[in-house]
């Protein structure tokens, strides 16, 4: 999928790199590997776009690829923190799967209503076999205040605090 270049700078609207976040009992609560949202890369190889799926759904951790962070190229990628690895994830399916560290991770997102393209920077455990790029479990993610599914896509109001808002909509079809 190719998209519109991304800024050379997007605004940080959320960042929980001061957050003192962790995950005491990561679970996903969810099959998460349906995508129904679209991240881009703020740094990311010239033979991509940057973009990358992501599921929002039930659970109460944010986990990314190892292959979706290891694409990011080395002088921008975010440190790995491997103090977290080992971190067992427990997953719907029964199965679990234990994390190889975790880094702050950023997204960049487009605001559906003013076409501006802006960053989140998430705490996020990176596991080896995740089946897509990246998993949120709205749990744990407080700046999503609305969502709204119908016509082949799905809207989500989200309110970063500060006066930061957006909405973004992602189409499936």
């Amino acid at each position: 999928m190719s998209g519109p270049p991304l800024p050379a700078y997007a605004p940080v609207y959320y960042d929980e790199t001061h957050h003192g976040k962790w995950y005491m009992q990561p679970q996903v609560m969810s099959m998460g590997n349906s995508a129904n949202l679209m991240g881009y890369l703020l740094h990311h190889s010239t033979d991509t776009d940057g973009s990358f799926a992501i599921c929002a759904a039930g659970g109460n951790c944010t986990l990314v690829s190892k292959r979706l962070y290891e694409s990011i190229p080395s002088e921008h990628r975010p440190p790995l923190d491997t103090t977290d690895g080992g971190l067992a994830v427990s997953f719907m399916t029964g199965g679990s799967q234990k994390s190889i560290g975790s880094t702050i991770m950023p997204i960049v997102l487009t605001d559906a209503n003013t076409n501006q393209k802006f960053c989140i920077k998430l705490y996020a455990l990176v596991m080896e076999n995740l089946l897509m790029g990246m998993f949120v479990g709205k749990e744990g993610i407080k700046f999503i205040k609305g969502e709204m599914w119908g016509g082949g896509r799905v809207t989500y109001d989200m309110d970063f605090g500060n006066g930061k808002t957006a909405t973004i909509v992602y189409n499936w079809r």
